[in-house]
């Protein structure tokens, strides 16, 4: 019988052991299935190193959620998004961004999302907010510097072209020239009856002369200066009397084209009187000159007749009768 209770009570511990083993699973289910998510896009530019699916996402620090899935955008192929699910208390607003972080030395990122500020509006309290808001993702330091060696490799093999050219044999060889012009001049320096003395002369007349220019300077600005004066204002009167001059000018201007416009009417009329003589006038005066032969012709009968026989011309008797023109 002792035995047999042994055995009970060895039964029940294991049954009881077994009920709080589930209970406490259930209720760690039960909780995790009562927690809410909120779904986000991370839109890449560029390759996405160190990152899959199952990857921790943290928000300053703080362990969120976890990364679901990573895919190419159907739109433009050099865009990854890597969609994340994480904790719906997340505050994550319109200038949030998430960034890629190195997981110790293993070669895995994880993402870090930062916020934006606390002025800012969360994505998902946005009127046109889409099912799966997009946030900026920003790559690595690490990764911009992968990214840009091959430029920086460029770079440094250009600068080692240039380090080698300058110390190549021509190079070396035009040093060594200087250098050797550099010693052959001062080997006839030190040779020549080189004289500090003059040298502290000449250095004095320059000094002076330099002086003396700089006061040469100050006067020609100081006469500039006047000359600027008297110029200005006599430029002022002169420019008064030429405008006096050019309203003078456009006076006789317009009087001589006053005088112009009269003289080809008076041209005009002349013209035509001119015609009008020619065309009738010279006619009449034709016929005058006739008339008046014809008198001077019948004046000279009437003289003749008169010289022979006055008498009879006034009697009438016996001369022609002579019909003077009416």
């Amino acid at each position: 019988m002792e035995n047999k209770a042994n055995y009970a009570l060895i039964g029940v511990f294991v049954l009881a052991a077994l009920a709080a083993t589930l209970g406490f699973i259930l209720w760690l289910t039960g909780s995790q299935f009562d927690q809410q998510f909120d779904e986000y896009q991370v839109a890449f530019q560029g390759p996405v190193r160190g990152l899959s699916p199952g990857s921790e996402v943290r928000f300053n620090g703080i362990g969120v959620g976890e990364v679901t899935n990573i895919r190419l955008d159907r739109d433009d192929p050099n865009t990854v998004l890597s969609t994340i699910r994480i904790d719906a208390n997340t505050p994550v607003d319109t200038k949030s961004y998430a960034q890629l972080e190195p997981l110790g030395l293993t070669g895995l990122n994880y993402l870090q999302i930062f916020a934006g500020g606390e002025n800012y509006t969360l994505i998902k309290n946005l009127p046109d907010s889409p099912d799966v808001p997009r946030i900026e993702g920003r790559s690595d330091a690490l990764s911009e510097i992968i990214e840009g060696g091959g430029s920086a490799v460029e770079q440094a093999q250009l600068a080692l072209t240039q380090i080698n050219r300058l110390f190549s044999d021509e190079a070396v060889s035009d040093v060594h020239g200087i250098l050797s012009n550099i010693n052959r001049i001062t080997d006839e320096l030190d040779a020549s009856d080189f004289d500090m003395k003059n040298v502290n002369r000449l250095i004095s007349d320059l000094g002076v002369t330099v002086r003396e220019v700089g006061n040469l300077a100050t006067a020609a600005q100081n006469t500039l200066s006047l000359v600027d004066g008297v110029i200005e204002n006599d430029v002022s009167v002169l420019m008064a009397r030429a405008q006096t001059t050019m309203d003078e000018v456009d006076s006789l201007l317009n009087a001589l084209e006053d005088t112009a416009g009269n003289a080809d009417e008076l041209i005009v009329d002349t013209r035509d009187a001119v015609n009008r003589l020619s065309n009738s006038g010279l006619t009449d005066l034709e016929e005058t000159v006739d008339a008046i032969r014809r008198l001077v012709l019948s004046l000279g009968r009437v003289a003749d007749a008169l010289e022979q026989s006055p008498l009879a011309f006034i009697s009438g008797t016996e001369a022609d009768v002579v019909e003077l023109p009416q």
